[in-house]
């Protein structure tokens, strides 16, 4: 898989490598070397190769990864600062990408023993090519990119999050290490109930020492990529097209491919995260139309529609719903036209307590002039209960005993913190 690279007259050797890792599930595809190739035989790697000098990493990384196993598509998740590693004798210049797959069917990965889809933190285990876990590190989730991200749902940031704590624990000394990266996850997203949840519930089962949070950060990954999948069938299984959507939730996306009925999406400024949603969905072959935020409202009236879905960063105990900004405006405009209004998502997003946490988006995405305006950019919105028909998780339809007996459950789990 990999070729040199010579440079001006050939008298000295420039080495660029990229390393691109794939991501499905919380796990990374890992490739084994075979044993006649002259640099680490046998090594565990990403998908990798020597690249020309100056040539986009990105790039490079993509054309690989699509060439190399046959998968039709991938999304880029990150790119991470290039360093230095040296094998062989020789150094290298390493670019490290990670891309996010949404399957596993690939082909066989031309010069290679065997691949394997595990978790990241294998990688401490096995022998590998030089400077992989320093690669993995720099595209790897971070309190600091959870809290950045402006893109994803809850649900795909609480995988992030316990991705994180796996990955610490493999390295940390000590259990409080971990409480301290668990609480600043916890503080990067506030409003994001399910990534509060589903971290205390690891750290309240498991021991209090890395390898058992280790272990059941794992755990949790796989039970909660499941619960949202579950969810997604059940809201499939619940609603008739065509479907009222807004922004970006991968349940939502999930249920509507599922359904497989028309679908308007409303592109959700200022990231249009809701344009993500309606071109993945037209790949799959739905029928798909894009409106403003505000002409949804409008749009409803005018043409025929069976339900609103959409999907929720947090259900608070008293049933209201917080979501990406205009949810509020849309239900309204579905109650005016008799349309249900239907939340998908996991039991672990309904939250410990009532409190509403604001988002602010950047004052510049809304106005970048000179005169002295306050400008107000929330990113999230609180709809009330009685304006949404019923929220659609794991187990069902959720009412509002229902919501409140889970709240309950996830108020023991966060035990662990008052016992600091």
């Amino acid at each position: 898989m990999e070729t040199m690279v010579s440079v001006g007259d050939n008298s000295r050797t420039m080495t660029e490598i990229v390393i691109a890792f794939i991501r499905n599930r919380g796990e990374v595809l890992l490739t084994r070397r075979g044993g006649d190739v002259d640099i680490a035989p046998g090594h565990w790697d990403g998908i990798s190769a020597r690249i020309d000098e100056g040539t986009s990493a990105v790039d490079a990384a993509r054309r690989l990864v699509l060439s190399a196993t046959g998968l039709s598509s991938v999304t880029l998740a990150y790119a991470g600062e290039s360093f230095t590693a040296r094998e062989a004798g020789r150094e290298r210049t390493i670019h490290p990408v990670l891309f996010d797959s949404p399957g596993r069917d690939i082909g066989a990965v031309e010069g290679v023993e065997t691949v394997e889809w595990v978790s990241p933190t294998a990688m401490l285990e096995r022998e590998t090519v030089a400077g992989l876990w320093e690669a993995y590190e720099q595209v790897a989730p971070s309190p600091t990119t959870i809290g950045a991200d402006t893109i994803h749902g809850a649900a795909t940031l609480s995988i992030r999050a316990l991705e994180v704590v796996r990955d610490r624990a493999a390295v940390a000394s000590d259990w409080r290490e971990l409480v301290e990266t668990a609480l600043e996850l916890q503080d990067a997203r506030p409003s994001m109930a399910v990534l509060e949840n589903r971290l205390n519930r690891v750290m309240t089962t498991a021991e209090q020492s890395t390898s058992a949070v280790h272990d059941r950060a794992i755990e949790e990954i796989g039970a909660a990529l499941d619960a949202d999948a579950t969810a997604a069938e059940t809201a499939a299984n619940r609603i008739e097209g065509p479907i009222a959507t807004l922004s970006w939730s991968g349940t939502v996306e999930d249920a509507l491919t599922e359904l497989g009925a028309p679908v308007t999406v409303a592109e959700s400024r200022p990231n249009r995260e809701g344009i993500e949603i309606a071109e993945s969905l037209a790949r799959k072959g739905l029928d798909v139309t894009v409106t403003t935020d505000a002409a949804l409202p409008a749009v409803l009236s005018d043409r025929e529609f069976e339900a609103v879905l959409v999907g929720a960063d947090t259900i608070l105990p008293n049933g209201d719903i917080v979501n990406k900004v205009g949810t509020r405006a849309l239900a309204l405009a579905a109650e005016r036209a008799d349309l249900p209004v239907y939340v998908v998502a996991a039991r672990d997003k309904v939250a410990t307590d009532d409190t509403f946490h604001p988002e602010q988006g950047p004052e510049t995405a809304v106005y970048d002039g000179g005169e002295a305006i306050t400008v107000r950019n929330p990113v999230f919105d609180l709809t009330p209960g009685d304006l949404v028909t019923g929220v659609l998780t794991e187990d069902g339809l959720l009412d509002q005993r229902g919501i409140s007996v889970v709240a309950a459950q996830h108020r023991s789990n966060a035990d662990w913190v008052d016992d600091l």
